[in-house]
């Protein structure tokens, strides 16, 4: 466990900001390491493989990261693998990349498989003042998934085994968890998406579970030219508060967009985000960028999906 012993100078916002990732990912508070035993499960706080969708519902990325159900291959898809990645700005020093698959092993049953890999960089190493005296502290994490997805009529239903191990200098430490998920889509006559699902669960308490929910309606729809939806998604994180978003996604021919407001309820204070997300879809392949707005003044941060999908 490292002490800091030093105030920090405010001007220096490159180096408050590692500052607030290493305390907040357990390396100075006793209590912040006790409630996160596993180091590194606040920066999965970012929207990896999202771009601008809700968590529950989101389809884009293969591998069903957020909702195992939302990895359904329906047929005409065979398979599927994708690539995605997170950079924050420099002053943070976050990054983020996941590679997934998922491939159709029965009809109406989909297997899949995410590596996701995470940290942080130039945390450095400081005793009485902000001036560093060696090396950079390690900080990140690694989460493995493999899990299955099966699709019946309206209704999509998956489940999801995995492993994180996360690294804070000299701490260590890995947990199991398992998470489940829903997607119906439509109920009766009325055309509305709903989705539910968890997030590191484990029932150890060994991680900080996320439990995850969202509805979209179509605004507009004409034919396969062009559709918009509009949407509320919620996430309750333990030990960290809650999220509130306002989205809306479309279509148009290859191109779709999706936008959305973000509300974040954390530690008795509320911040606002906007996030945005545009992909180009040709022949199977999809490429996409996504941005949200920083906080406290630092810089946005952006995201890039490679996917391909075969029949």
């Amino acid at each position: 466990m490292i002490r800091l012993t030093s105030t920090l100078h405010l001007g220096n916002l490159k180096y408050m900001s590692r500052f607030i990732f290493a305390t907040l990912g357990s390396l100075v508070l006793t209590a912040a390491a006790a409630a996160q035993q596993v180091p590194g499960r606040d920066l999965f706080e970012f929207p990896l493989g999202l771009l601008a969708e809700a968590p529950a519902l989101s389809m884009q990325m293969p591998g069903g990261l957020w909702n195992p159900a939302a990895a359904s291959l329906l047929p005409p898809r065979r398979a599927a693998f994708g690539f995605a990645a997170l950079t924050s700005p420099q002053e943070q020093g976050v990054r983020l990349d996941m590679v997934g698959g998922a491939l159709n092993v029965k009809p109406g049953i989909t297997a899949t498989l995410s590596l996701v890999d995470a940290s942080v960089s130039d945390i450095l190493r400081t005793e009485t003042d902000p001036q560093s005296i060696g090396g950079e502290i390690p900080y990140g994490t690694t989460l493995i998934s493999g899990g299955l997805a099966a699709t019946r009529g309206n209704v999509s239903v998956g489940a999801a085994l995995r492993y994180r191990w996360g690294t804070a200098d000299s701490d260590h430490g890995g947990a199991a968890a398992i998470d489940g998920g829903a997607i119906v889509d439509g109920i009766g006559r009325v055309p509305v998406r709903i989705a539910v699902s968890t997030f590191l669960f484990t029932p150890n308490r060994r991680d900080q579970a996320s439990y995850l929910a969202a509805a979209d309606v179509p605004v507009v729809v004409r034919d396969s030219i062009f559709s918009l939806r509009t949407g509320f998604s919620v996430a309750r994180n333990e030990g960290r508060g809650r999220e509130d978003y306002l989205f809306g996604t479309s279509r148009y021919r290859m191109l779709d967009l999706s936008a959305g407001l973000l509300r974040t309820f954390a530690f008795g204070n509320v911040s606002r985000s906007w996030r945005l997300g545009c992909g180009l879809h040709y022949a199977g392949y999809t490429l996409a960028i996504g941005r949200e707005d920083g906080a406290a003044g630092l810089g946005a941060s952006y995201q890039f999906l490679f996917t391909r999908v075969m029949k």
